[in-house]
């Protein structure tokens, strides 16, 4: 499988990132076996978070790393803490060490950066002050965040002077008409030298719904951006199959094929009828709602 720079890093990473929240719908051994034959098939970057499946994913992921494999791969970890407070992101970084059974991070990322107040929130409330700590006490090595919600808002974050490590976006064919990350976001991004994880390859599964493009013609797009990896979800070992084939045998898109995706996208993509996590709180995490008091 394809290795790409991560960012400023010395270190490379697959194009494809194993995303593991969705691996709570499945039992302990399925789970474990899915995670470790992506290993096998060349995936190097896992990214899992402290409130998957109640913390039942993160012990899954701790037993399948065993045995060799965690020295096979870079873990991102996503804090949270979505009030961005220094106590509940250091306590959710502690107990997720113990719970995966490692003593080190590779990434610290902000989960869902997607309130106008979450840049002002990390600041104010020392969240970024525990990212910093773990990285001091070398428990992390890099520092990012990810959003699903809206450009403005990773320009805000980029804007701040922090010299983040990793930006994670959402990126497919139609994301390049509609509030577009593409366009407004990855530019910056690149320009800065910071690593890319694209997320949400098909929308959301909302590719298959549009029925512009085929789903494994949007993920071809997302390997062809200038990103270091594309984040794929585990929870359908035939889809899995399908994606780690994909990711070995692509040929990428040339400039004027990626064109011609984004003008055939056009037409549906245009009023966000297919990214509703850009637009509406159906994708918003209910820990994230309830932190902005949006559930009483």
């Amino acid at each position: 499988m394809e290795q790409r720079r991560l960012g400023r890093s010395v270190r490379t990473a697959s194009i494809v990132t194993l995303g593991t929240s969705r691996l709570a719908t499945l039992g302990q051994q399925e789970a474990i076996s899915m995670i470790r034959e992506s290993i096998d098939h060349g995936v190097n970057v896992i990214e899992t978070g402290w409130a998957y499946g109640d913390g039942k994913v993160e012990r899954w992921l701790g037993l399948a790393l065993k045995d060799g494999y965690r020295e096979k791969v870079m873990l991102v970890w996503q804090c949270a803490a979505h009030r961005r407070d220094y106590k509940t992101a250091m306590q959710q970084f502690d107990e997720s060490l113990l719970r995966v059974g490692t003593d080190r991070f590779d990434i610290w990322s902000f989960a869902e950066m997607i309130y106008d107040n979450d840049p002002d929130w990390l600041d104010d409330h020392g969240g970024l002050d525990a990212a910093q700590e773990a990285r001091d006490q070398r428990r992390v090595a890099g520092i990012g965040f990810s959003g699903h919600k809206s450009p403005h808002i990773h320009l805000k974050l980029l804007q701040r002077g922090f010299a983040w490590d990793l930006v994670q976006m959402p990126l497919n064919p139609l994301d390049a008409t509609y509030r577009s990350f593409e366009k407004q976001v990855l530019p910056e991004v690149v320009k800065r030298g910071i690593a890319v994880i694209s997320t949400k390859p098909i929308a959301g599964g909302a590719i298959a719904h549009a029925k512009v493009v085929k789903p494994d013609e949007a993920l071809r797009y997302c390997f062809s951006l200038p990103v270091s990896s594309v984040q794929c979800a585990a929870d359908d070992r035939a889809i899995l199959k399908k994606t780690l084939k994909l990711a070995a045998t692509y040929k990428p898109y040339r400039a004027g094929e990626m064109d011609l995706l984004r003008q055939t996208c056009r037409a549906v993509a245009g009023d966000g009828r297919f990214e509703r996590y850009k637009s509406t709180q159906e994708f918003d995490s209910l820990l994230g709602q309830a932190a902005h008091g949006f559930l009483k």
